[in-house]
């Protein structure tokens, strides 16, 4: 090698350092910068030739790679817009809205939204323009993640099914879903006094995303059914004078199985003829068929003969007037005329149900909001349901019950019902599903990195789901502008995966990942790669003099 070439490698050194140095005024530059991974510079030696044990011009290069790997610091941030990556993994970004663009991977979770298209809106009956809003990190790229489910709990986990995030207010304004399963947890009052009852009020939403209210009324009573048919076997004292009246009391059940007491009042009004009247307490009824609410008499008449009833019709239809009282129909057809001085009560047959209290049993009702009662059961009383309690205070039977309602069916789970000693009815839980099409107010992430919405109609639930993209070797992707990666092959495989699954990381809400520089680090580099260049620069001077040396021989 001759002397020139000696200035080969001491330059190179300059070179490389000087490279150095630029690597670390770049890390101190980004310091601050959000996501940002420190880069190193590392060297090797560089040989032209070798030939025995001599080599010929040799020198050094040096190589740079960022620190992809490594965790930054992470600070807090009052934004909900913020979200952290603690662990591997990175955020999939898309510079388009469809998802048709350029993908990038970032790790800076400083979040915004970007205007897409526009989108008319009414308010007030009045139209009005506004624009379509995503989720985009500082770049503008869009960021990626899973809509959530029809069941409104679960999320895809494909890659295929990733998709640019809307957040605008009016996103789902078009997004309700009736609610198809409810539960419910209370406890019903064991000690309760006899013919309690109480009310809950639940709430579901219909086909249209509107919420309706259903009320639950519960009765520690097992309600009966009301009568329809009463049949007195009476007979009518046929010696009594023209003018005799004789009132006779016989009890039916009302509409919920009650006992409810009439009286029915016989007014003889000449031979073999009598005037039927019917009264509840002091009121009379109107019996006479025409309905038009002024009380008459029925006139009946009997075989003076064989006594039995000539008249007609028979069958009397007779509405009492209290709520729940029971329209029945009164069949008088055995009705007698014989001998006697009073009314003689041989029997009365009637029908229904009549209530009662048992224990560990209850009742329970159900009503729309405008009071219509709904069919729960497939008995002789439709609108109620028996519900029965086991000693130990838990549910026995039935766990569910479907609510019909006129927007559409739900399953209630009452399997969290108890009968233990409160003295009243104690509310514990209730959940449902289905949605509204309510306006987004807010978002906030979750560690799983689900992104949980707040409506307008006071409701929360999660619409989408961020991933978390792993590489086999993070540090072999490409940096470009932005603080961003682009794939290369050195990187392996790119993986969309799920928080905390498998290796990636977990989300850190409210917070951004600083850099990974570590200052004093910088500083100490930067004080060794001074000196190193300082030092080749010397070896350079000292061989300029050589060369001075050598030129002055020739004089």
């Amino acid at each position: 090698m001759s002397i020139l070439g000696s200035f080969a490698a001491p330059v190179g050194a300059m070179m490389a350092q000087s490279e150095k140095m630029e690597v670390i005024g770049l890390n101190i530059a980004n310091l601050n910068t959000g996501g940002y991974k420190r880069s190193e510079t590392n060297f090797s030696t560089m040989l032209a030739q070798t030939y025995d044990h001599n080599k010929d011009i040799g020198g050094v290069r040096s190589i740079s790679r960022s620190m992809i790997s490594q965790q930054g610091s992470m600070i807090s941030s009052d934004s909900n817009y913020d979200v952290a990556i603690n662990g591997s993994g990175f955020f999939q970004l898309n510079s388009e809205i469809d998802g048709s663009g350029t993908t990038v991977y970032g790790r800076d979770g400083m979040l915004e939204q970007k205007l897409g298209d526009e989108i008319t809106i009414n308010i007030n009956g009045t139209d009005v323009t506004s624009y379509e809003g995503y989720l985009v990190d500082k770049n503008g790229y869009f960021v990626q993640g899973w809509p959530v489910n029809a069941d409104g709990e679960t999320f895809p986990t494909d890659e295929g099914s990733l998709q640019s995030l809307r957040i605008d207010p009016e996103a789902f304004t078009s997004n309700g879903e009736a609610t198809t399963a409810a539960s419910i947890g209370l406890n019903l009052p064991s000690d309760s006094a006899a013919n309690y009852d109480e009310s809950t009020f639940i709430k579901a939403y219909d086909a249209n995303g509107d919420l309706q209210s259903y009320q639950l009324k519960f009765t520690n009573f097992v309600l009966g059914n009301q009568t329809n048919t009463m049949t007195p076997n009476w007979n009518i004292p046929a010696s009594a004078a023209i003018g005799f009246s004789e009132t006779a009391t016989t009890t039916l059940y009302n509409t919920e199985g009650f006992e409810q007491d009439v009286d029915l009042q016989f007014t003889k009004t000449a031979a073999d003829t009598w005037d039927l009247r019917i009264f509840e307490g002091s009121s009379e009824l109107d019996v006479d068929g025409t309905v038009d609410g002024t009380p008459n008499a029925i006139s009946v008449t009997f075989d003076p003969t064989t006594g039995a009833i000539t008249s007609t019709p028979t069958s009397i239809t007779v509405d009492t007037s209290p709520t729940l009282g029971a329209t029945f129909t009164l069949d008088i057809a055995s009705l007698t005329q014989n001998a006697g001085a009073a009314i003689t009560q041989t029997s009365t047959t009637i029908d229904g149900v009549k209530a009662q209290q048992v224990n560990n049993n209850w009742t329970l009702e159900i009503f729309e909001s405008d009071g219509t009662a709904l069919s729960i059961d497939t008995d002789t009383t439709p609108n109620r349901l028996q519900l029965t309690f086991n000693p130990d205070g838990s549910l026995s039977t039935p766990t569910s019950v479907t609510i019909p309602g006129s927007s559409g069916s739900f399953a209630l789970d009452m399997t969290n019902m108890t009968n233990y000693a409160s003295g009243q009815i104690a509310e514990v839980s209730y959940d449902y599903n289905g949605r509204s099409d309510a306006t987004l107010t807010s978002f906030e992430f979750n560690a799983a990195g689900e992104i949980v919405g707040r409506f307008s109609d006071a409701t929360q639930r999660p619409i989408y789901k961020l991933p978390l993209v792993t590489f086999t070797n993070p540090d072999g992707l490409e940096p470009i502008n932005g603080n961003v990666y682009r794939y290369d092959p050195n990187a392996g495989t790119a993986v969309v995966r799920t928080a905390n699954g498998q290796g990636a990381g977990t989300f850190v809400p409210n917070a951004r990942e600083t850099s990974n520089v570590e200052l004093s680090d910088e500083f100490t580099r930067m004080i060794i790669t001074q000196n190193a260049y300082n030092t080749a620069s010397t070896v350079v001077k000292t061989i300029d003099e050589m060369t001075e040396v050598a030129r002055d021989l020739k004089a």
